[in-house]
């Protein structure tokens, strides 16, 4: 059976992605990770090409993902706002495919943090649809999927579950825009974790295993038994991957909320938590290994 493959964020490392951290890549290899996945939200910074050499010397797969601002977001008041949108995905989605990855994802249907006066109206997710499907289309012949990830009220007013994300994905209508499912934010928007996990399974491309502090999973509130029972069940084989972060600062440490130490370094972090997400694959799919004999 294949097995899950476990992504890091640069964001456990690095506020801020540029040339000068591409030995985060040998580090993500060096601790175990399957995929890095690199943020394009300085999108200016990035140097596609050097990150594809590295990853390939260092043999090591990508992924990249983002947050649409005020300045390009696709549900934006005004035309140009929303226009600009559509550019700025387009731009991350060509980024994606000339560094190799096939995987962009993250908060790509409307501005990270922006707060409205009442519960959107339709207008709202007809923009976001609209524009999803337009940077979708675009992706489909760089060959890469665009992700849905929902995050919780406080970051984002219109997709904050998974039935959202779903419901927005259906109004998209493209086969190549797939869902991302995020611990952190399920564990103050979802009942549970099993019911959206198995729901959103046939239309997974990530998943951020982040604890409900942000910081080693294990250490906190998240039911990691009732994510991996759902992954198994279905088969799951695709990304996972931590989102988790030790100590920040500047941007990263207004945007994460975190104004303490969560471990003694992001190494430990990263490298306990693995270890416990990995023994959590190894019972619940040698579970269902067995259970086919």
């Amino acid at each position: 059976m294949k097995r899950l493959k476990y992504a890091v964020h640069a964001y456990a490392w690095t506020p801020s992605w540029s040339n000068r951290t591409l030995d985060l890549i040998d580090r993500a290899k060096l601790l175990g990770f399957d995929v890095i996945e690199i943020p394009l939200m300085e999108l200016e910074l990035v140097d596609a090409a050097a990150i594809r050499n590295r990853a390939a010397e260092v043999g090591i797969d990508l992924c990249t993902s983002t947050a649409c601002s005020i300045a390009n977001d696709p549900t934006g008041d005004d035309q140009a706002i929303r226009q600009r949108g559509v550019k700025y995905l387009m731009n991350c989605i060509k980024a994606t495919a000339d560094m190799g990855a096939t995987v962009f994802t993250g908060v790509t249907y409307s501005a990270i943090g922006r707060r409205i006066a009442e519960i959107p109206g339709e207008e709202y997710w007809e923009h976001a649809a609209k524009a999803l499907k337009e940077a979708a289309r675009f992706a489909s012949d760089q060959g890469v999927v665009v992700g849905i990830e929902p995050i919780n009220r406080y970051e984002s007013f219109l997709i904050n579950t998974c039935e959202q994300g779903i419901r927005l994905r259906e109004m998209i209508g493209e086969r190549n825009v797939a869902l991302h499912l995020d611990a952190y934010h399920m564990n103050i928007e979802e009942a549970d974790f099993y019911e959206p996990t198995r729901k959103a399974a046939p239309f997974l491309c990530h998943y951020h295993l982040s604890e409900s502090h942000r910081g080693t999973p294990g250490t906190g509130q998240v039911n990691w038994e009732e994510i991996y029972r759902a992954l198994a069940s279905v088969g799951y084989s695709g990304l996972v991957g931590m989102e988790s972060f030790c100590e920040v600062s500047g941007a990263m440490a207004a945007a994460t909320c975190i104004w303490r130490k969560m471990a003694n370094s992001s190494d430990e972090l990263l490298t306990q938590g693995l270890s416990f997400l990995k023994g959590l694959e190894a019972k619940h799919y040698g579970n269902l290994v067995r259970n086919e004999r």
